[in-house]
């Protein structure tokens, strides 16, 4: 039997910005049943996914060390990491994102409440119809209705 820390989900974020680091920490502290780890860069992030393989992966596109779609790409490459379900959270263009396998768009600044939402559909299990809508490595989609936060 796993140890308790990891009984609940975790969910990897690879983000440089701190006022970004600080509002995903503050909104997963409103689901207490998930686990958020945090990675400043590219190197960092690879490195915890295959120490500890999330249940999902939240990119920033503009790392200091890479592009969000190079680590992802890196991540697919290790076996236990390539159907882990990938979300870009970028104020970048989207545009390149097409032919990635990024199970969606998170444009910043981020809307809090559908962010909430979707991480309870996903990670939570309170929407199953989603699964069976939506396989894993489908091409990027961006989410509807944005507002408030850092860039």
């Amino acid at each position: 039997m796993p140890p308790a820390h990891h009984s609940r989900p975790q969910v990897l974020y690879v983000e440089d910005h701190p006022v970004n680091v600080q509002l995903m920490q503050a909104l997963f502290a409103q689901l207490p049943s998930l686990e958020l780890t945090i990675a400043t860069n590219g190197e960092d992030g690879y490195q915890a996914a295959v120490k500890r393989p999330p249940a999902l992966l939240l990119l920033d596109l503009n790392l200091p060390d890479c592009h969000g779609t190079e680590l992802l790409k890196r991540l697919r490459g290790q076996p236990v990491l390539s159907s882990v379900p990938a979300i870009a959270v970028t104020a970048a263009d989207v545009q390149q994102l097409q032919e990635t396998t990024f199970l969606e768009v998170w444009q910043k600044p981020l809307d809090i409440p559908s962010i909430l939402k979707r991480l309870d559909q996903l990670l939570l299990g309170r929407s199953s119809s989603f699964f069976a809508e939506a396989p894993w490595g489908m091409k990027s989609k961006p989410m509807a209705a944005l507002s408030a936060f850092a860039r």
